[in-house]
């Protein structure tokens, strides 16, 4: 993956000032998360310096905003792989077990980009394909399920609402 940041040279001219590979990766089992940019406050501020290297965090600091690409792996084969069956927004018991729901303080805009995902929202589940986008207010438990045989691929934008 090739991060682009644009800012300003050290005389004040528009410049990229970041080219390469994000330099903060985060793996936790089947979820990878690259951080690409994370902010303090809105409006941002323009900076030199690299927000996305500081310590991570699931959420943004308070009143500020992360960008940020996750990975998500297939479940594991010995959980039943993909689900069975129509999606017509119910959890199956097999899936309804391996809900884990979490909430943040953030609004949430997320994108698929490639594989397909499925949103858990209480008792009730859709499955999301690239291009389809959400729209995950805060406080609202939820939970991100691979149920396919590929990784999913999805960008996520996290503003605070702290």
């Amino acid at each position: 993956m090739n991060r682009v940041v644009t800012g300003y040279d050290e005389v004040g001219n528009p410049a990229i000032i970041r080219q390469g590979a994000p330099p903060t990766v985060i793996h936790a089992g089947r979820y990878v998360t690259t951080e690409l940019w994370v902010t303090d406050q809105t409006p941002p501020a323009t900076t030199t310096s690299d927000p996305s290297t500081r310590p991570w965090a699931l959420e943004p600091p308070r009143g500020g905003t992360c960008f940020r690409i996750v990975a998500i792996a297939p479940e594991d084969a010995a959980d039943g792989g993909a689900a069975a069956g129509a999606d017509d927004g119910r959890l199956d018991a097999e899936h309804e077990r391996f809900q884990e729901a979490h909430a943040t303080d953030t609004l949430d805009y997320v994108t698929v980009l490639s594989g397909q995902v499925t949103l858990v929202v209480g008792g009730s589940a859709v499955t999301l394909w690239p291009g389809d986008s959400v729209i995950q207010q805060p406080g609202v438990p939820h939970d991100w399920q691979n149920r396919s045989a590929e990784p999913a691929v999805l960008a996520g934008i996290l503003l605070s609402a702290r």
